[in-house]
């Protein structure tokens, strides 16, 4: 058995050596961030400061009307789902719509990405704990919070400005197993919960201007969410473990 565990031993030590060198490469890799990338700018690209949806001092429905003017329909296609395509000969970036914030800037969507520069965000408790303080500044406070740490991201390319928060789906059923995600099954606490958090996701620190949001609040789901029924498969009738 000795012999047998030294004539091994060397190839164990071998492919250790392997694992450690690939893990120490794997995570330089990972940690690297890519430079921020951004539309409209002009030190890119000089040719975006006659784009009227670039020029800042234009109100919004102009700029919006500008830039739809310019798009292609396939271009139009590719910017109406969360992964919207780059446009380069306008100076357009590729965007992903889907950034999660529950509780805290999130990693689960795909617009959001740690790295070594932020390896993480702060994480508050579970939306159904938070509700039943029925704080409604204390949910405003959480959503400034959770906006902060989004625009940092976001200024340094690991985040979007958009983000499919927060859960005011009712909860109907205990049996829904994404029920801590929201406020709870009582109606108006979930408004309540809703407009504070929105407000304190989109609402500028100084709130200068009100046109001009922080990041971008969705909220979920419209309607039916937990209560799914397709073609009379639901959730509540078998154990899907």
């Amino acid at each position: 058995m000795i012999s047998v565990f030294e004539n091994r031993a060397p190839k164990v030590f071998f492919i250790l050596g392997f694992l450690i060198c690939f893990s120490l490469i794997s995570v330089r890799v990972v940690g690297q961030v890519s430079p921020a990338v951004f539309a409209c700018d002009a030190t890119k690209d000089r040719k975006v400061v006659h784009y009227g949806f670039c020029n800042a001092s234009l109100g919004r429905d102009a700029r919006v009307a500008d830039l739809v003017r310019r798009l292609t329909l396939q271009e139009k296609i590719l910017n109406i789902v969360n992964g919207a395509g780059n446009i380069s000969r306008l100076g357009i970036p590729k965007y992903e719509w889907w950034s999660e914030a529950l509780h805290g800037v999130s990693n689960v969507g795909p617009g959001t990405n740690f790295s070594s520069l932020v390896p993480g965000a702060t994480s508050f408790p579970q939306v159904i704990l938070t509700a039943a303080s029925f704080n409604t500044s204390l949910f405003e406070a959480i959503g400034k919070v959770v906006s902060t740490e989004a625009r940092a991201m976001y200024n340094v390319g690991l985040a979007g400005l958009t983000f499919w928060s927060p859960n005011v789906n009712i909860f109907r059923d205990p049996r829904w197993g994404r029920g801590q995600e929201t406020p709870g099954e009582d109606p108006l606490l979930s408004s309540k919960y809703g407009s504070s958090y929105v407000k304190g996701l989109q609402q500028t620190d100084d709130n200068a201007d009100p046109s001009r949001l922080k990041v971008a609040a969705c909220c979920k789901h419209y309607t039916a969410y937990d209560l799914d029924n397709w073609k009379g498969v639901d959730r509540y009738h078998f154990n899907a473990v």
